[in-house]
């Protein structure tokens, strides 16, 4: 994945671990074949929690596009946590939409659901789950057993 660094050059997430938290990858084109999961996982987070994201230009015009308001359901950052959401991987103003916590939990859960249906593996039917088991203790008194 392409994000840009703090000086606004792009740079892509590999799944190799930077020396330091200050070190970020090697530019390459948005095409690069994604790196393992949880390695992307990781460093993503890392990058996310940056301050080359948190002061990115592309993410400062987003949020001030929207108005500082979640563009599905308006929430304005006094009323909800707003998160800047990457549509592609590639890092541009246009790539991004301003969204609230709870609508981007949402956006992202669509987007797996989206990706995982179009997998050739799918999960195993769920299985039944067995009855509950006898109570041990009947709690009733002895007058309503008879």
């Amino acid at each position: 994945m392409t994000f840009p660094d703090a000086d606004g050059q792009p740079n892509v997430i590999t799944s190799a671990e930077p020396a330091s938290a200050d070190d970020m990858p090697i530019s390459t084109p948005c095409s690069e074949a994604p790196a393992e999961s949880a390695d992307r996982a990781s460093v993503y987070g890392r990058y996310i929690s940056s301050a080359a994201w948190q002061t990115s230009p592309a993410r400062l015009a987003e949020l001030e596009a929207s108005g500082h308001r979640c563009r599905l359901c308006f929430a304005s950052r006094r009323e909800a946590r707003l998160e800047v959401h990457h549509r592609t991987c590639c890092e541009a103003a246009e790539d991004l939409t301003t969204l609230c916590h709870p609508c981007h939990l949402g956006v992202t859960g669509m987007e797996r659901f989206r990706k995982y249906a179009r997998s050739p593996f799918k999960p195993p039917p769920p299985t039944p789950a067995a009855p509950p088991p006898p109570a041990l203790f009947d709690y009733r008194s002895p007058l309503e057993i008879a």
